[in-house]
């Protein structure tokens, strides 16, 4: 009997020894500074180059298209900014809670993507 249980306390030690706990820790995530639709058209504004009165109602009206495609719950593939991907949705009294996955592009591929603009640009004229 006392053979039995040495050998266990040895398999133990040993099981012990060979399984390493894997702990990972996650950094949290620090919102940034908010970026208001205000301060967005603002922003459309000074780069487009437009007067406001035409740069607000475009931009309003992609809004709305981005409102209801993440609603209906589409993928959205949006160069330069990346793609978006809703992965949970929850029901609210006051609307919908929308968890989603955002891949990013890099910043040298949003300048391709500016560059490739410019050049149809210049194939148009």
């Amino acid at each position: 009997m006392a053979k039995s249980t040495t050998t266990t306390k040895k398999t133990a030690a040993v099981a012990a020894e060979t399984i390493e706990p894997k702990v990972t820790t996650s950094e949290p995530v620090v919102a940034g500074p908010t970026l208001k639709k205000k301060d967005f058209i603002d922003r459309a504004t000074e780069r487009s180059g437009l007067k406001k009165k035409d740069v607000k109602p475009a931009i309003e009206a992609a809004l709305a298209v981005l409102a209801e495609a993440l609603d209906n719950g589409e993928e959205l593939v949006l160069p330069p900014v990346g793609k978006i991907k809703i992965v949970r949705q929850k029901d609210m009294p006051n609307g919908k809670v929308l968890t989603a996955r955002i891949r990013l592009n890099k910043a040298a591929d949003a300048q391709d993507v500016e560059n490739d603009d410019s050049a149809l640009e210049e194939a148009d004229d």
